[in-house]
């Protein structure tokens, strides 16, 4: 009866928090694998796998972008930040998987749904700092700025993560989330996707996932994050590091003729950390 009733709950669960965790099993399982998560194929599920399965130039950008974002928490953490903020966490692992201090305040926020399927699924799971969960529809910004606040209130210096998330906000929902952030006297530190103009355009022709298009479209990515506090600190383009570490990024046909004749940088997406303006 309760496999049934977890089923029945996966169904409804945002596909985007479903495929990620597909594409880290995926990845999970090379044998050339970036990065090891054993229980993301458990919180994937059978549906999250098969979805993943079909859309597999996802698994390059997760592998290409989670050790990027493992090192910057990391460096972070090494540098006296006590609290990781995981904004859209989604079915990740990292407080399982990562070698973190016990002491780490590590807090995620999603959808009470997401956050509930993710509960039930590691309750025998130990993490290796404080997991502190949070149910909230991020894009109520009353709300978000509510809960933000009282997180605040308990931390010294955090940092913020948005994986995968930015790119599905409008470009006015991602300018509140920024300045929301950084009004937040703790709040150091922000991981944030950055695009390039070329990528959104062809996001705008052909959206990669329909039931969760692409909105974020600023004119200049770097300058729109510095009008709302942040200041780029280091960027890790994922295609420079898949050069970096021998993994092909799977092109197009097209893309690849014109890779031939170019040696322009593979900076189409990336991830940022930024610095808060003070």
């Amino acid at each position: 009866m309760r496999e049934s009733g977890m089923a029945d709950e996966a169904e409804n669960l945002p596909e985007t928090a479903l495929l990620t965790a597909g594409w880290r099993a995926m990845e999970t399982e090379r044998p050339d694998a970036m990065f090891h998560d054993p229980l993301a194929a458990r919180l994937a599920g059978e549906r999250g796998l098969r979805i993943a399965r079909t859309l597999p130039d996802g698994a390059w950008v997760v592998a290409m972008r989670t050790p990027v974002i493992d090192g910057f928490l990391s460096s972070a953490i090494a540098s006296g930040i006590d609290t990781v903020l995981d904004l859209a966490a989604g079915l990740d692992a990292r407080p399982y998987r990562m070698d973190l201090p016990p002491a780490l305040r590590w807090v995620e926020v999603d959808l009470p749904i997401v956050l509930d399927r993710k509960i039930d699924l590691l309750r025998d799971e130990t993490a290796a700092c404080r997991v502190e969960r949070f149910g909230l529809d991020l894009t109520d910004r009353e709300a978000r700025r509510e809960l933000l606040d009282t997180i605040d209130a308990g931390s010294s210096r955090s940092i913020a993560v948005t994986e995968g998330f930015i790119g599905y906000l409008s470009t006015d929902d991602v300018g509140s989330l920024a300045e929301d952030l950084r009004r937040l006297r703790s709040c150091e530190l922000l991981v944030a996707e950055c695009f390039s103009a070329r990528l959104l355009r062809a996001y705008r022709r052909h959206q990669p996932l329909r039931s969760a298009p692409v909105l974020f479209d600023p004119d200049d990515w770097e300058a729109f994050f510095k009008k709302h506090g942040w200041r780029v600190g280091e960027i890790r383009y994922l295609g420079e590091e898949s050069r970096r570490v021998h993994r092909p990024v799977p092109l197009t046909v097209g893309d690849k003729l014109l890779r031939l004749v170019s040696s322009a940088p593979l900076r189409d997406m990336g991830y940022a950390l930024l610095e808060r303006v003070e």
